[in-house]
């Protein structure tokens, strides 16, 4: 039985490990979109500033390519934010899963752990009542003289 127990227990730890892998690696996913995201604001600002800039006879309000621009970031933003939420869904998700695995994990452990401590006792329980035994049959001893 003892065993089984801790091929379950065994089979809890893994789970929870690879909870934990899955939420890692989805937590990066979310840091990367993340960074996409802010790199695309980084972008659409530096090629708004670099066409107008290369603009012959710019006077700094060129409201067609300004209105573009914000569509172009407007709509990349969506996707972006779209995205990181529903990874964000999905990173919650897995967190809940993992503290589950880790309760799971912690149940299997305590189930090892009562197996033990009453192993432990009926050892201890034997060892007593086979001493007592031994104590029981022993030949008595001659009578005691005190001196």
């Amino acid at each position: 039985m003892k065993s089984g127990l801790l091929r379950v227990q065994r089979l809890r730890q893994l789970l929870e490990e690879r909870a934990g892998l899955d939420l890692q690696t989805k937590a990066a996913e979310l840091r990367r979109l993340e960074a996409e995201a802010e790199e695309q604001r980084r972008l659409a600002g530096q090629v708004r500033s670099e066409v107008l800039q290369d603009q012959p006879g710019h006077d700094g309000n060129d409201s067609w390519l300004g209105m573009a621009d914000a569509e172009i970031f407007a709509w990349r933003s969506r996707r972006m934010k779209t995205a990181a939420h529903g990874v964000s869904e999905e990173v919650a998700a897995l967190h809940e899963i993992r503290m589950l695995r880790r309760i799971e994990r912690r149940q299997a452990e305590r189930l090892v752990l009562g197996l033990e401590q009453a192993q432990t006792q009926e050892r201890n329980r034997r060892e007593q009542h086979h001493l007592d035994d031994w104590f029981q049959n022993r030949p008595p001893s001659g009578p005691r003289h005190s001196s």
